[in-house]
C-alpha cells in the first residue's frame, strides 16, 4: 500500500509540475501565452478569412453601384430593297446613332449609399467575429490557470497526506493504533486523488477546446503560460456606470437602421423612371444628304410607381427600430445581471479570503500542534487539512468565475471595465 501511495503521489505531482514547467524557461515553440493565443486563433480561423472575402465582395458591389448605363449604338435603315423608285437601296435612310438611359432623382447615388452601408456592415460583422473568438480564447485561459491553480494546491494536499497514511501504517505495525485509522485516511486520500482526477480531465478537456480555437490537432505538449490578469476585486460604482454605448449589436442594429433609411430613399427614386436620349445621324441616299436626329422617350408612371417595395422598406424601417429597442433592454438587463452576479462573487471571495482561509489556516495550525503533543490524532490534522484545501478550492473556483464574468461583460461592452 505504502507503495502504491507513493507511486500515486509522484504520478500527480509530475503532472501538476509539468503544467506549469515552462514559467522559469524560456519560451518554445510549445509555450503559449494569451497574445500568443488570441493572434494564432485570429489569423487560424476560417470564419475570418472568410469574412475578409465578404468585405472584398461588398467593395467590388460598391465600385458596380456607382457606375452608369453603358450606352446603346443603334443603326436602322428604311426604304430598302422595295417596289418601284424604293428597290434596292436608291431611296433608302439610314439612321445611325447613340442612345443613353439617363437616371433622375439621384438613384446612383442612393445606390452608391446603401452599398457604402454594406460595407460597413461587413467589417463590423468582421469585428464582432474578431471579438468573439478574442473574448473565447480568454476565458479559456481563466479556466486553464485555475484549474492549474487547483491541480497544483490539491496535489501539495495528495503528498502530505500520503506521509500522513505511511506514517499511519508504520504506527499500525508497531501496534500503536487501530487499522481502522488507516483505513479511514485511505478514504481521504482517495477522495483527494478522484478529486484531483476530476480537476485534471477538465483542464484536458479545456486545453482541446482551446485547441480548437487556435486550430490545432496536437495540444499534448502544449503549456499555458502566465496568470492573465486575473482579477479579485472591482468597485461596485464602476460596475454601476457601465454602458452599452460600443455594444457591437447594437452598433449592428444602428448600421442597419441607415441602410433602411437609405433603401427607402433608393426605392423613392426608383418611382421615377429613367429618360432615354437619344442623338444621331440620317442619311438620305435619294437626295444625298445627311440629317441629324434627336429623341427621348419618358416611361410614364401610370401603374408601376414602386409603391410596394417603399411601403415594404418602411415597414422593414419600423421592424428594425423595435428590434433594436428590443436588443437593447435585453442587453442592459443582462449588463445589470452579469455586474450583480460579479459583486456577488466578489463578497462571496473577500469573506472567503478574509474569514474562512484565515480561521481555517489557524485551526489547522493548532490542530497540527496539538497533534505533536498528542491532545488531537493524525486523522484530526487531516481533517482539518482538507478543510483548508477545500476552502481554498471553493475561493479559487469563485475567483475564477468572476474572471469568467468579466470577460463577458467586456465583451459585451466592448471595452475593459
Amino acid at each position: 500500500m505504502r507503495r502504491i501511495v507513493r507511486i500515486l503521489v509522484i504520478a500527480i505531482s509530475i503532472f501538476c509540475l509539468s503544467i506549469n514547467y515552462s514559467v522559469a524557461q524560456v519560451f518554445s515553440k510549445d509555450t503559449l501565452t494569451l497574445d500568443m493565443a488570441i493572434k494564432r486563433a485570429l489569423d487560424s480561423n476560417p470564419e475570418i478569412a472568410s469574412m475578409k472575402k465578404k468585405i472584398e465582395v461588398a467593395e467590388a458591389r460598391l465600385l458596380q453601384s456607382g457606375l452608369i448605363p453603358n450606352p446603346q449604338l443603334s443603326v436602322d435603315a428604311e426604304n430598302i430593297l422595295g417596289s418601284n423608285e424604293f428597290s434596292g437601296f436608291r431611296g433608302s435612310e439610314i439612321t445611325m446613332g447613340i442612345s443613353q438611359d439617363i437616371a433622375l432623382s439621384s438613384k446612383i447615388s442612393n445606390r452608391v449609399k446603401v452599398s457604402e452601408i454594406n460595407v460597413e456592415l461587413m467589417k463590423h460583422e468582421y469585428m464582432r467575429k474578431r471579438l468573439e473568438i478574442k473574448s473565447a480564447v480568454r476565458s479559456k485561459f481563466v479556466d486553464l490557470t485555475f484549474l492549474s491553480k487547483l491541480i497544483s494546491r490539491n496535489t501539495e494536499l495528495l503528498t502530505l497526506t500520503g506521509e500522513f497514511v505511511e506514517n499511519l501504517q508504520l504506527r499500525v505495525q508497531a501496534g500503536k493504533i487501530s487499522p481502522a485509522e488507516v483505513a479511514r485516511a485511505e478514504l481521504i486520500l482517495n477522495s483527494i486523488d478522484l478529486n484531483i482526477q476530476n480537476i485534471k480531465s477538465k483542464y484536458i478537456n479545456t486545453l482541446n477546446e482551446l485547441g480548437t480555437l487556435l486550430n490545432l490537432n496536437n495540444t499534448e505538449k502544449l503549456i499555458i503560460v502566465g496568470d492573465h490578469e486575473v482579477v479579485e476585486f472591482i468597485p461596485y460604482q464602476r460596475l454601476k456606470n457601465l454602458s452599452l454605448d460600443f455594444n457591437l449589436e447594437l452598433q449592428k442594429l444602428k448600421i442597419e437602421l441607415l441602410k433602411q433609411k437609405a433603401v427607402i430613399d433608393l426605392e423613392k427614386s426608383l418611382s421615377i423612371p429613367p429618360i432615354n436620349l437619344f442623338v444621331g445621324i440620317k442619311r438620305l441616299n435619294e437626295l444625298s444628304a445627311n440629317t441629324f436626329v434627336l429623341g427621348t422617350s419618358i416611361p410614364l408612371p401610370v401603374f408601376d410607381r414602386n409603391q410596394g417595395s417603399i411601403n415594404a422598406s418602411l415597414m422593414e424601417l419600423e421592424s428594425l427600430e423595435k428590434e433594436y429597442e428590443a436588443l437593447e433592454n435585453n442587453l442592459k438587463q443582462k449588463l445589470k445581471s452579469l455586474s450583480n452576479n460579479l459583486k456577488i462573487l466578489f463578497d462571496s471571495a473577500k469573506k472567503l479570503k478574509t474569514k474562512s482561509l484565515p480561521s481555517a489556516e489557524k485551526a489547522y495550525e493548532i490542530i497540527k500542534e496539538g497533534n505533536e503533543v498528542g491532545r488531537f490524532t493524525i486523522l484530526d490534522v487531516l481533517d482539518a487539512q482538507r478543510t483548508l484545501i477545500e476552502i481554498e478550492n471553493q475561493y479559487l473556483n469563485i475567483v475564477r468565475n468572476a474572471n469568467k464574468i468579466i470577460v463577458e461583460i467586456e465583451t459585451l461592452i466592448n471595452s475593459k471595465i
